[in-house]
């Protein structure tokens, strides 16, 4: 297979590169015949819309057609680096303020993508998707010149993604309004210095150049972190240099090439554990410390070694890690009168120690705290170990170069490449190795344009190619959060040891004469139970054409895919047990298709879109599940309808938009595998409008409900709630996890809806912009109401609506500008429920902080 990816690579770069030799080669004589197309402009003063919020230009990044956002029949934000400038965004939680259908949880305090419409959404980078960030590090979003959130299925140009929608990253460039090149050098440096430490140096550069007459540019832009947080114990830090080149080498013929590279070491952190409704309400939480499981031994005597958090045995299952989890009860559906604990009316048997405890067989509770009392908790205190690591190294590069032949046709070849370098460990017993994860992916199009009597169609025809070589090794059979007392921090008793690559280090199974194993003879390691190593390629044709019928537009699109993938379990129990079935090898392909109609009635355009898509079922980097390679499972079908409408008046001042959806997916877990059935509908509408000259105003609103359906979940049953059910107090459960697949405790079939995911959420922004002195003054307040959810799909913890006030001042005089901003201005304590165990944690608001943003331009 290897040999065949790379051929076939190798193919489709020499076929992109030969015809567009040749195509420079047939328009030479054109060219020195032709003054330069290119217009070289300096960009001086301001406009009325001096925070940039409304939508300008056209754009074939979102959806892969030169049409503005307005003309765009699909629901689709716009956020420009004058935006992130002076709303001092950070992260892309930033960005839900201003995105309607976005609600991103926590994914223990890790800020790497968003969640759109109720799932998460892809990460891309100038229109290719990139490995997959749930949790690994930040996403910096300071370095991009515009960002685009596409709500829904990507275009058939882009492959498979989430029906969620996408973030697509475009950096900065040294190009103006996407065409035009700066004249002189510019830049600028910042400092960013804020409460609790926040530390953050940028800048960026952008230099203009000639070559033999033709003019190109490069931008290089940084940004070093290096910060304290509200949170204690929590210290992010990063760094990030990216660099694009843009140069016309002809009249005819544009190449476009960059790289981004940024490092982090910024862990994650779940907030808080021991969940109750009266801790949400009150801030009161049940302390105590688990019992005694560290045996002192000198190989780590700081953690809970495999031998001390489990029971190894020959005679425990291979699936099981040959291991009786001392730390976690994992129960099952029983029959009538055959349980030893009841959840919400359904019978269940809890096996272990802790089953025999329930069962009344032994008056020995291994999960009881002992010194058991009660504290209150403040939002700055968290489940936090300074022994958790995670670092983070990636590359990202491209490489464009397109070409207009002689008869107006556009002929674009790209090429891309992520890699990504991730390590972490966090001691309620989470390791993940992600080594020398890499894909790249080669595109080559044809854009034209085709007009009859009536009509304008604009085309796009092409090919792609995609492979992607993702090694994912993670351990997390010993997760569990509430045996530790936060309020007290990591004792030698509630940490959970790191997984390593060799857990024989101190340690050699033992074996009888028939080579059985009988045992383990010193100190056991913990060992890496979840290692795939898949390799995924992906060939795909697409089309898409805009057909205009005076005011009446009809896209139509369509992929088709072929995907080549393998993909091995390597992972070996303690007692040197494949669990895998070696490399499982698999092909097949599937056609997406978009069909969207709308009409331009002088401002005004109503829409309809309809589309179905496929996208891969995976890990959490992204790559393929084995076992999904043997049912035929690892493509998965999602389907959408839109229907919305967007005006553009008062020449250009006043843009809204206003969508319903309805979209269904299916997929396997990253994690269980359990097939997982996603329902999800909506309204989102959004405004932005300049008011007068110096007043501006943004707002969205989102109502959503989103639902699902999967016997198979892993269910992590919050222990106060069990315990209530069984006639037992918390502190007697919360020295152990209790989890089961979902329909032991809710029966089959059942549909359940999302938790952590608010039915409502509204933001409104003003903004205000006067010319102060010889200077500029603006200022902006925002508000944010989010609607009371549950935290899980049981609905064990109602987390109550708030409110938040966020706002700005800044005044800007020649090169110098000052920008204070302050977060959360009225300190309101509210909580995000986790997008993982979000029945045990929950993360608690961040408060009232401020920062100053000193910057010099020139």
């Amino acid at each position: 297979m290897q040999a065949k990816l790379k051929y076939s690579s190798i193919a489709i770069a020499l076929f992109a590169a030969f015809t567009s030799h040749l195509s420079v080669a047939q328009d030479t004589a054109q060219e020195q015949n032709n003054e330069s197309k290119v217009e070289r402009i300096q960009v001086t003063g301001a406009t009325s819309d001096n925070y940039g919020i409304m939508p300008s230009e056209d754009s074939s990044s979102a959806f892969g057609l030169d049409k503005s956002l307005f003309e765009t029949p699909r629901s689709l934000t716009e956020v420009s680096e004058d935006l992130v400038d002076k709303f001092a965004l950070r992260s892309v939680d930033d960005l839900v303020h201003l995105t309607p259908g976005a609600f991103t949880s926590s994914f223990f305090g890790i800020k790497g993508a968003m969640d759109i419409r109720g799932e998460p959404a892809d990460n891309y980078f100038r229109g290719f998707k990139r490995i997959a960030n749930p949790g690994a590090f930040n996403t910096i979003i300071r370095g991009a010149e515009k960002l685009e959130i596409l709500r829904g299925p990507v275009s058939p140009l882009y492959g498979s993604g989430s029906v969620g929608g996408q973030l697509n990253y475009i950096p900065k460039s040294a190009k103006v309004d996407g065409s035009k090149y700066i004249e002189d050098v510019a830049g600028d440096v910042n400092v960013t210095l804020g409460t609790y430490d926040q530390q953050i140096l940028s800048g960026s550069i952008g230099i203009p150049f000639s070559l033999g007459g033709k003019y190109g540019g490069v931008n290089i832009f940084a940004e070093i972190e290096d910060s304290g947080s509200y949170f204690d114990g929590y210290n992010p830090s990063s760094e990030l240099v990216q660099a694009a080149v843009d140069i016309d080498l002809s009249d005819y013929t544009t190449l476009e090439f960059g790289i981004q590279y940024q490092s982090s070491d910024s862990i994650q952190v779940p907030g808080w554990t021991r969940v109750t409704q009266d801790l949400i309400d009150n801030g009161t939480y049940i302390t105590g410390l688990p019992q005694v499981l560290n045996s002192d031994n000198p190989i780590g005597a700081d953690t809970l070694l495999p031998q001390e958090s489990a029971f190894v045995a020959p005679f425990a299952p291979g699936f099981l890690n040959n291991a009786f989890s001392n730390t976690g009860s994992f129960c099952s559906a029983a029959g009538a009168g055959e349980g030893n604990a009841v959840y919400n009316g359904f019978e269940i048997s809890c096996p272990g120690a802790f089953g025999n405890f329930l069962a009344g067989t032994s008056d020995i509770n291994p999960f009881e705290l002992t010194n058991v009392g009660t504290a209150q908790l403040d939002h700055q205190m968290t489940f936090i170990d300074e022994l958790d690591f995670a670092d983070t190294t990636t590359f990202t590069l491209y490489f464009d170069l397109s070409h207009e032949l002689s008869n107006g046709m556009v002929w674009k070849n790209e090429a891309f490449y992520d890699y990504m370098d991730h390590t972490k460990y966090q001691s309620w017993g989470f390791t993940a190795l992600y080594p020398d994860a890499y894909l790249f992916e080669l595109r080559s199009s044809l854009n034209f344009e085709t007009e009859f009597d009536g009509f304008l169609a604009n085309t796009i025809i092409g090919a792609n190619y995609r492979y992607e070589d993702l090694s994912n090794n993670a351990a997390f059979f010993d997760e569990t959060f509430d045996f530790r007392d936060i309020t007290v921090g990591p004792t030698p008793n509630d940490r959970i040891s790191p997984a390593v690559v060799n857990p024989y280090e101190f340690a050699n199974i033992v074996r009888d004469a028939d080579g059985n194993p009988t045992g383990i003879e010193g100190t056991l390691l913990r060992n890496f139970n979840e290692r795939h190593d898949s390799v995924t390629a992906n060939t795909g044709l697409f089309f898409l054409t805009d057909i205009t019928f005076d005011k009446l537009s009809i896209i139509l699109g369509g992929r088709y895919d072929y995907f080549d993938v393998e993909s091995e379990d390597t992972w070996v129990s303690y007692f040197g047990q494949p669990q895998g079935n070696g490399v499982i090898t698999g092909s097949d392909s599937a056609f997406s298709y978009n069909v969207s109609v709308s009409y331009n009635a002088d401002g005004i355009v109503p829409y309809f879109t309809f589309s179905e898509t496929n996208s891969l079922s995976t890990n959490q980097l992204g790559g393929i599940i084995p076992s999904t390679i043997e049912s035929s499972e690892y493509l998965q079908e999602s389907s959408l309808a839109e229907v919305g409408v967007k005006a553009n008046l008062l020449d250009g001042r006043f843009y809204t938009a206003l969508s319903y959806y309805d979209q269904e997916k299916t997929f396997r877990d990253g994690q269980t595998n359990a097939l997982v059935a996603v329902f999800g509908k909506g309204l989102e509408f959004e405004l932005r409008a300049l008011l007068t000259e110096n007043l501006s105003i943004t707002a969205t609103a989102t109502n959503t409900d989103t639902s699902e359906i999967s016997d198979g979940a892993l269910a992590v049953i919050n222990g106060a709630d069990f315990a209530a059910q069984n006639g037992l107090e918390a502190w007697e459960v919360y020295g152990g996890r209790i989890a089961g697949i979902r329909s032991a405790f809710v029966g089959n079939g059942v549909e359940l809806e999302r938790g952590g995911l608010p039915d409502n959420i509204a933001s409104v922004y003003t903004n205000w912009s006067q010319a102060l002195g010889e200077g500029e003054f603006n200022a902006s307040i925002g508000v944010t109401y989010v609607d009371s959810t549950y935290t899980d799909v049981l609905q064990t913890i109602l987390l109550p609506s708030y409110t938040v006030w966020n706002g700005s001042v800044g005044y800007a005089q020649g090169p110098f500008s000052v920008l204070l901003k302050a977060n959360n201005l009225l300190d309101e304590e509210y909580y995000t429920s986790a997008d993982l165990f979000d029945s045990v944690v929950v993360k608690p608001s961040e408060g009232r902080t401020f920062s100053v943003t000193l910057s010099y331009a020139f």
